[in-house]
């Protein structure tokens, strides 16, 4: 199911109530999804970000050129939980944290150092050098303490609270980087803009 709607934030709650154990969306995660819903909702009823923003199939959820509907369903259920970092939150969308390589990220919490990856078959494994190019690049991050998060282009239409869980869970174990201690160089490309991390003093 596609997360557009509180209808199916709902769904989700009452699916995840009627299953023993209680696996599903949690409370805090449906309650930051309905919120990232109704601030989208509002953008786009006073018809803001129509340059870089179109509608994906029912016209709810806005998917940013270049990017996929699984990457929309994150970047939504993120920028709602943990605030977008250029209005003073956490998130970071197309990420490249070293100097040394242009491995980038779907999206991070650089303070945290962690990264989410968005992992659709057709470019994540429909080819073995895909496959190893993956391999390298995870190790890599792996290698510099960044903490990976991983979701299918399915659990991220699907149940991207999950993956906001998951994170929430997760702080629990790290002390943030203070944020004055980083900076974030701004790199134009075709489908917007991406960003370099700097690591200050």
């Amino acid at each position: 199911m596609r997360v557009s709607s509180p209808k199916d934030v709902q769904k989700l709650r009452k699916s995840g109530a009627d299953q023993k154990g209680g696996a599903g969306l949690s409370d805090w995660a449906a309650n930051q999804i309905e919120a990232a819903l109704a601030t989208e909702g509002k953008k786009s009823a006073a018809g803001t970000d129509k340059k870089t923003a179109k509608a994906t199939g029912k016209g709810k959820t806005k998917v940013l050129s270049g990017e996929s509907p699984g990457e929309a369903s994150v970047r939504l259920a993120l920028m709602a939980a943990f605030g977008d970092w250029q209005r003073g939150g956490e998130v970071v969308a197309e990420l490249m944290p070293f100097r040394t390589r242009r491995f980038r990220c779907d999206f991070a919490l650089p303070r945290w150092r962690y990264y989410i990856e968005v992992d659709g078959w057709s470019h994540h494994g429909e080819f073995l050098e895909d496959h190893h190019s993956d391999r390298e690049r995870g190790l890599f991050f792996s290698s510099h303490d960044w903490l990976p998060f991983r979701v299918s282009h399915d659990q991220a239409i699907n149940n991207p609270g999950m993956l906001v869980d998951a994170i929430a869970a997760a702080m629990q174990f790290r002390n943030p980087i203070p944020r004055e201690s980083l900076e974030l160089e701004t790199i134009p490309h075709k489908h917007g803009v991406w960003y370099r991390l700097q690591v200050l003093g």
